[in-house]
C-alpha cells in the first residue's frame, strides 16, 4: 500500500474521531462539593460536628446553585443528591457520625456519576464507567445473596451488554485482566442459570470485582491509547502480512491489490460503524451487535484460515510448488483465491478494528486530544513499521521455512479466532453459555471451559495432526521409492 494511503487512514483514526478537547472540558465541575465532602468526613472522624457543619456549608451552597442544572440532565439523580444532602445535614445536626459518614460516601459516588455522566438521563439513556460497572457487580451480588435468581440473571445480562462500554479501560491496562473478565462473564451467565452451580456465582462476582478495582481510578496517558490499536491490530496484521507476502512470492500483483482492498474496506467499515456508535447510538445500545459481529466474523474467518493454513502447508513441498507455478502462465493465484484472500483480510480487520475504534472513543475525555491522537498515531505507526519489516524481510526467508512458519501462524490464529468467536456468540446469547469444570480455561489462547468452543478447536487440532502425519508418511514413502 502506498504511504499516502496509510497516512490518510492514520489521520482518519486520529482526527475524525477526536476533533477537539471540548468533550473533556464539557464535564461538570464538582471539585467544590468533593472538597467539602472530604473535609466533612475528616471532621466526622474526630466527632467534631461544629467543624463538620462548617465544612459541609460549601457543599450545600453548591447544591443550591446546581440543583436545577442537575434536574435538567437527570431528575432521578437530582432526587438522590437532594436526599443525601438532607440526610447529611440532619445527621450533623443530631450528632450522628455514622449516618453522616454513610451519606457523605453515597453523595461522593453520586457526584462522580454526575461528573462522568454515568446516570440515567431524562431521556432514559445511561452511560457506564468502570466505577459504576464495579458498583453494579456489587448490586448483583446482593441479588445472589438474597437468592433472587431472576433479578440476578437480568443483572448479568445487563453486565454482558455494558461490558463493551468499559472493556477499553481494562484492555489498555492489562491484557490478562481483560482475558479473565471475558472468561468470567461467560461463567457468570452459565452459573446464574444453573441451579446446581448458582452457589458459585458469588465467588465469580468477587473475582471480577478484585480484577477490576485496581483500574477503577487510574489516569490515562498517550501510551495507554497507543496500546489499544497495537494489541487489537497485531493479530489482524499477521494475517494480512502473511497473505501479502504469499501473493508477492507467487508473483501475483492482482492478489496483492485484492488483499489491500479488503484491508482498506475493513478499516473504513470499522471507522464508519464506530462513528455511528459515537454519534447516533451508544456503546450500550450497540453492545450486543458488536458481540455478534465479533462472534460471526471470528467463526467465518477461522474457517477460512483453516483452509489457508492447509494450502500454505501443502505448498511447502517445493516440487509441488514449482509444478504449481509452472502450470500458471499469468496468475499463480486464481481469481477465486484472490477474492477469498480479500474477504479474509476484511473480516480480520473488521473484527479487530471495530473494537479498537469503540475502545478509543471510550477514552475521549480521559486525556487531552493531543495525547489521545499521539497515542493512536504511535500505536498504528508501530503496526505499520512491523508490517513493512515483515513484508521486506519475509520474502528473503527460504520458501520451505516460509510456508511452514506461515501455515503455523495462520493455524494458531484460526484456533484462537474460533474459540473467541464462539465465546462472543455465547455472550450474545446465540449459543448456550454452558461450562464444564473439568475443561481447561486459558483465556489468553481463547480456550474456554465450554464444549461449544473447545470441540471445534479439538477438531482443528486433530485435522492438523492428521495432515502432518499423512504428509510425513507420504514423504517417507516417496523417499523409499526414490531409493
Amino acid at each position: 500500500m502506498k504511504s499516502r494511503v496509510w497516512m490518510a487512514l492514520l489521520l482518519c483514526f486520529g482526527v475524525l474521531l477526536f476533533p477537539s478537547d471540548a468533550s473533556a472540558a464539557g464535564k461538570p465541575d464538582v471539585s467544590v462539593p468533593e472538597k467539602a465532602v472530604t473535609k466533612t468526613l475528616t471532621a466526622l472522624e474526630k466527632s467534631d460536628f461544629v467543624q463538620a457543619k462548617e465544612a459541609f456549608r460549601d457543599g450545600k451552597l453548591w447544591w443550591t446553585r446546581s440543583k436545577q442544572d442537575v434536574k435538567g440532565k437527570s431528575y432521578d439523580l437530582a432526587q438522590q443528591m437532594d436526599r443525601q444532602v438532607a440526610v447529611i445535614t440532619l445527621a450533623i445536626l443530631n450528632g450522628e457520625a455514622k449516618a453522616g459518614t454513610e451519606g457523605l460516601h453515597t453523595l461522593d459516588g453520586l457526584l462522580r456519576d454526575y461528573r462522568d455522566g454515568t446516570y440515567t438521563d431524562n431521556d432514559g439513556k445511561t452511560k457506564i464507567t468502570l466505577a459504576s460497572y464495579i458498583k453494579k457487580l456489587g448490586e448483583t451480588r446482593e441479588f445472589v445473596k438474597n437468592e433472587d435468581w431472576g433479578a440476578a440473571d437480568q443483572q448479568v445480562q445487563d453486565l454482558q451488554k455494558q461490558w463493551l462500554s468499559v472493556e477499553g479501560d481494562v484492555v489498555s491496562q492489562s491484557q490478562v485482566a481483560y482475558d479473565n473478565m471475558e472468561r468470567d462473564l461467560m461463567l457468570l451467565a452459565a452459573y446464574v442459570q444453573d441451579p446446581t452451580n448458582q452457589a458459585r456465582t458469588a465467588d465469580v462476582l468477587d473475582g471480577m470485582e478484585d480484577t477490576l478495582k485496581p483500574f477503577a481510578n487510574v489516569t490515562y496517558t498517550w501510551f495507554d491509547a497507543a496500546l489499544i490499536p497495537f494489541r487489537e491490530g497485531l493479530e489482524a496484521l499477521l494475517i494480512v502480512a502473511t497473505l501479502l507476502t504469499f501473493a508477492k512470492r507467487a508473483k501475483t500483483p492482482n492478489a496483492r491489490r485484492w488483499i489491500v482492498g479488503g484491508t482498506v474496506v475493513g478499516l473504513l467499515t470499522s471507522l464508519v460503524l464506530g462513528l455511528i456508535v459515537a454519534i447516533w447510538l451508544s456503546t450500550l445500545a450497540f453492545g450486543n451487535n458488536s458481540t455478534l459481529i465479533n462472534g460471526w466474523t471470528g467463526v467465518i474467518a477461522s474457517l477460512m484460515m483453516l483452509y489457508v493454513s492447509y494450502w500454505l502447508h501443502s505448498n511447502s513441498d517445493m516440487a509441488k510448488w514449482n509444478n504449481y507455478m509452472a502450470s500458471k502462465s499469468d496468475e499463480a493465484i486464481s481469481n477465486g483465491k484472490m477474492i477469498s484472500f480479500a474477504i479474509l483480510a476484511f473480516l480480520a480487520i473488521l473484527r479487530e478494528g471495530l473494537e479498537t475504534v469503540i475502545f478509543l472513543i471510550g477514552m475521549v475525555g480521559r486525556m487531552s486530544t493531543t495525547e489521545l491522537v499521539t497515542g493512536i498515531l504511535v500505536g498504528l505507526g508501530v503496526l505499520l513499521v512491523i508490517a513493512v519489516v515483515m513484508l521486506k524481510f519475509s520474502v528473503h526467508i527460504p520458501l520451505k521455512p516460509f510456508f511452514m512458519i506461515s501455515a503455523a501462524i495462520v493455524f494458531y490464529l484460526c484456533f484462537k479466532f474460533m474459540g473467541s468467536g464462539i465465546h462472543s456468540l455465547q455472550l450474545a446469547g446465540v449459543i448456550p453459555a454452558t461450562v464444564q469444570d473439568y475443561l481447561p480455561s486459558i483465556p489468553a489462547l481463547s480456550i474456554y471451559p465450554s464444549w461449544y468452543s473447545i470441540l471445534p478447536q479439538l477438531i482443528f487440532v486433530v485435522v492438523a495432526l492428521f495432515i502432518l502425519v499423512r504428509s510425513g508418511l507420504k514423504k517417507r514413502a516417496m523417499k523409499q521409492l526414490a531409493e
